[in-house]
């Protein structure tokens, strides 16, 4: 009996065994890969976001940042390495070039820090370069390099040229290390050719390697959002928009405009950048602009309100103020240029003869000038063109601008001088037998 207890045992220990081996072969590490090149902005904000995102939810061991940039915006840096920072995942930012200025900082970021021999970190210059911009950034770096245990001296000496470090940097000069100055000081964990090298020293063996897949819309939009790119487009739009307003009818002009200034705005909402808020006032910029055009006579508060609002979009698009504020100058310049010689090309035609004086108001042609207007004060005439509500009527064989006293009135009707305040004469319709 106790021979057959024994047995059981071991067939017992055998199975578990066996069990635990089996679940040890199908275990699968998985690695998930990153870029960081190029500019670093708000699109490569989006991408890393969508990253983190897709490695969670593949259950991923190990997330790698394949780090090669001259830097970017400091923002969007400060966003990247706190997703980094925050993430559930190990994390490791492997420099394959050069992790200068903002790239730095996301390098830093890393649980564990590999480069590749010739790669560098660290060039880390504000712009503009003012004590506030380096105070920030200078805590920024050290706050991020002691808190994975790396010496924050050298992390701040990257971005603060005042900082000296005895056998390293001196004062007045900013801090770059190589791959081999940067492991000597404890900045860097591994210098490593490549990242199946550092996997064998970590012990690591990934059996599935992922990359966050980038969409051809995904990249096109992230071109688009470069600021210079968006000032282009964004100055092709109103540009277009100006020459569709000299032209009779919808056509190619208009078409581009709209499509224009679409890219751009769909682009940063894609992508997250900017909200809904700054559509309704680019929308609400062209519905002031198109009221002022075609409805409102003359140029006044609603056309100008037009114009501030879709400037103001414009400007809540860019990372910056100093951006912005360029950006929106450049596409004001621009286009009131561009409007200068529209005008000397089109403004002859129909539409602008609509909404400008066409002739000039001589005598000869039956004008008066103001102090004459106060006789026809209670008088009667016919209107000469539709009150939209200006227009023109005759009054003793004599042409008159005049406004309606409230909706539009058509041609050759019957119409009382009700007002007269300075050069404004106000008519209202009124019936033949009147």
């Amino acid at each position: 009996m106790r021979g057959v207890k024994y047995v059981l045992g071991l067939m017992v220990l055998f199975i578990v065994l066996s069990v635990l081996s089996v679940q040890a072969v199908d275990r699968t590490e998985i690695v998930y890969k990153i870029p960081i090149t190029g500019e670093i902005d708000r699109g490569l904000v989006y991408l890393v976001k969508k990253g983190i995102s897709e490695a969670e939810a593949e259950g991923a061991d190990l997330l790698i940042f394949e780090i090669d940039t001259f830097g970017g915006y400091v923002d969007s840096a400060i966003e990247i390495k706190d997703l980094i920072y925050n993430s559930r995942i190990k994390t490791l930012t492997f420099v394959k070039g050069r992790a200068w200025s903002a790239g730095a900082l996301i390098t830093l970021a890393g649980d564990i820090v590999a480069m590749v021999p010739g790669s560098s970190i660290g060039a880390a210059e504000t712009r503009p370069k003012e004590e506030k911009y380096i105070s920030a950034l200078r805590k920024e770096f050290k706050a991020t390099a002691e808190s994975r245990g790396r010496y924050p001296e050298i992390a701040a000496a990257m971005v603060d040229s005042d900082l000296e470090i005895e056998g390293l940097i001196a004062a007045g000069k900013l801090l770059t290390l190589t791959a081999d100055e940067a492991v000597t000081h404890n900045m860097a964990e591994y210098k490593v050719g490549n990242l199946t090298e550092l996997y064998d020293i970590m012990d690591f063996s990934p059996a599935r390697i992922l990359s966050v897949q980038v969409s051809s819309a995904e990249k096109l939009a992230r071109f688009i959002i470069n600021p210079n790119i968006s000032t282009v487009l964004l100055t092709i739009g109103l540009i277009a928009l100006i020459a569709e307003t000299f032209i009779m009818g919808w056509g190619i002009a208009g078409t581009a405009g709209l499509l224009s200034l679409g890219l751009v705005f769909s682009s940063y909402i894609y992508l997250g950048v900017a909200g809904w808020g700054v559509v309704v006032l680019l929308v609400v910029g062209l519905v002031l602009l198109a009221l002022e055009v075609f409805v409102v006579p003359g140029f006044g508060i609603t056309g100008i309100s037009g114009i501030l609002a879709i400037l103001a979009s414009f400007y809540f698009l860019f990372p910056t103020p100093t951006t912005a504020l360029f950006a929106v100058a450049t596409v004001l310049i621009l286009s009131i240029a561009a409007a200068i010689v529209i005008l000397k090309l089109f403004g002859g035609s129909q539409f602008w003869q609509r909404i400008s004086l066409g002739e000039s108001q001589t005598k000869d042609l039956g004008y008066i000038a103001q102090y004459d207007k106060k006789e026809y004060l209670g008088k009667t005439a016919y209107t000469l063109t539709p009150l939209r509500p200006a227009g023109l009527i005759e009054i003793d064989a004599k042409r008159l601008d005049v406004v309606s006293d409230g909706g539009f009135i058509d041609k050759d009707v019957k119409v009382k001088i009700i007002k007269i305040t300075g050069n404004r004469v106000v008519v209202k319709q009124i019936k033949e037998d009147e």
